[in-house]
Order: C-alpha cells, then structure tokens, then sequence
C-alpha cells in the first residue's frame, strides 16, 4: 500500500503524541514535531513509500532528541497487565464454541478485537468491567472478509508458520489465538516481535510479560520499524521468511508494508486486522472499522 495524502496530517498529529509521551519538556516537544514536519517536507518519491516509513522515524526522531528508548513503555505495560484480566472472557467463549470452526473464527476476531479495545487512559487504571463489556460487543461481530476456512486449511498442511504480532496488549488475545493452532495444527510456530521499541508494537519484553515465550517460541523481525522494511530485517528472520509455509501478519502496519512486498515473499499470507484507517480500508475495498481475515495467495 503506498502513502496517501491523508498520511501526512496523520503522522503530524502522530508527533505530537509522541513527542508528548516521550517527554515533558515543550521545548523538546516542539522541537520533535517541527523536525519531524521538516523531514516530511523533504522526501522525495513520498507516494512511492509504504505509510510504515511515517511514524517509524517520527519516533525515532524522539528517541534521538530525547533520549527516551521507550516512550511507550508505560502504556505497554499497562496494556499488558489489563489485556491478562480480560483474556480469560475471551477464553472462556472460545472453550464454549460448539464445533473447531467456530472456535478458530472466535479466536481470530477476539485477536482482532484485542486492538480494539483502548488501553490508552490517561491518570486512571481503566475499568475491567468496561472492558469485558466491550470485549463481549466486539466478539459478537463478524468479519467483513472471513477467509478463517482457508486459514485453517493452509494450517493443516503448513510445517512451518510465522505469525507476526502487532501491539502490547493485544499480543494476549493473539496469545490465545495461538494457543488454537499449536493445540489443533501440526505446524511448527514462531511468533514474530520488534527488535526494539517503536510505538506500542509488541517487543520481546512484552512477549516475557505475557508468557507468550512459554508456550511457543518468539523471534524478532531485527529492526524496529514498523510493520517490516526487509533492508532492516535480520538475517535470521529473512531465513525464517524464507522456509515459511504460512505468514499470519497482524495488523495495519503489517498490511501497508507486506502488501508492497509480497511478490518477495514465497509464503500465503494471511492478513488479520480492523481497518481502522480509510486509506487501509479502501485499499481492502471495506468500510472502515470493519474486521479482516483475508488470505492472499
């Protein structure tokens, strides 16, 4: 997917909650925003660029003025720790499915309902409550393009399969999603984090909190950029890349950078996201906010 115009008012409005939860100096805040404003103005070729290039040196720029590694990482960790509190709604109504097809479906949107639910809150520990109310709404809607039958053939017949996880937070529900296949697939799975922090993007520190490292072996795609710029990747995750026989990207940052790149990749990729940006969802031919498990082949 190439960078729109709607991209660019996007990624300022991105440097301000950046810069803001990467400092509070204003001096330092303003100094993000107007680089990054700069920066923007001086691409070249920039609706030849994937949107994911934006908001990965947005936040890079933070980094570098303000020393901050991790503007995020409160977030991440709150997310993390509200996420587990929720799950077991979520596997309660997967456990309650009446046959295997309607638990894969389930998992699937529950996953994408984990990116849904706003974790952001600002002075407050967010009410469980709300969240299970919301969790519960979410679940009862359906996917605008299901492919989940597909999904579950391809993992039938996959030895090796790459998931590729978005946010903190939402790595619990992808967790649990997981947990589906590994019980019910005979593929060997490796689930894929950032190598370092961008955004809310799930790290290898957010797979240890969540226990994802126990029950299925997490990698790093090398780089901290989002989505994924395979000139960053490590040499490990492109073998990875390579030998897989299934991709499960999750996501938008996944979607706008995979769909440039997927004449590269040998493998089936199976995008799951909420389309949650109009750009995305015209891309997808959707309407925005709605659910997406689409398998491109």
């Amino acid at each position: 997917m190439k960078i729109g115009l709607l991209c660019l008012p996007c990624t300022v409005r991105a440097a301000y909650d950046i810069a803001t939860k990467a400092t509070e100096d204003e001096e330092l805040q303003e100094r993000i925003i107007t680089e990054s404003i700069k920066w923007l103005t001086e691409l070249k070729n920039i609706h030849e660029m994937n949107p994911t290039i934006l908001h990965t040196q947005v936040c890079r720029i933070a980094r570098r003025l303000t020393g901050n590694p991790d503007p995020f990482h409160h977030l991440k960790t709150l997310s993390n720790q509200v996420a587990m509190e929720v799950a077991p709604t979520l596997k309660r109504e997967i456990e309650a499915a009446s046959n295997p097809e309607e638990a894969f479906k389930l998992a699937v949107i529950g996953a994408i309902c984990g990116n849904t639910i706003d974790f952001e809150v600002e002075g407050y520990k967010p009410s469980l409550e709300d969240l299970k109310k919301t969790l519960g709404i979410c679940l009862r809607g359906s996917l605008h393009i299901d492919d989940t039958k597909t999904l579950m053939e391809r993992l039938s017949t996959s030895r090796r399969t790459l998931y590729l996880l978005d946010n903190a937070g939402e790595i619990v529900f992808d967790k649990l999603l997981i947990e589906v296949i590994i019980e019910n697939y005979p593929t060997k799975l490796w689930a894929v984090v950032k190598e370092a922090p961008v955004l809310n993007d799930a790290t290898m520190e957010d797979a240890e909190q969540t226990g994802l490292n126990q029950i299925v072996d997490v990698v790093t795609t090398g780089s901290d950029h989002i989505g994924l710029n395979l000139e960053e990747a490590s040499d490990e995750f492109k073998r990875l890349l390579k030998r897989a026989d299934l991709i499960i990207a999750k996501g938008q940052g996944y979607y706008e950078s995979l769909t440039e790149i997927e004449n590269l990749i040998p493998a089936p990729i199976c995008y799951i996201l909420r389309a949650k940006c109009k750009l995305v969802a015209e891309s997808l031919g959707v309407p925005i906010q709605t659910n997406i498990a689409k398998l491109k082949t």
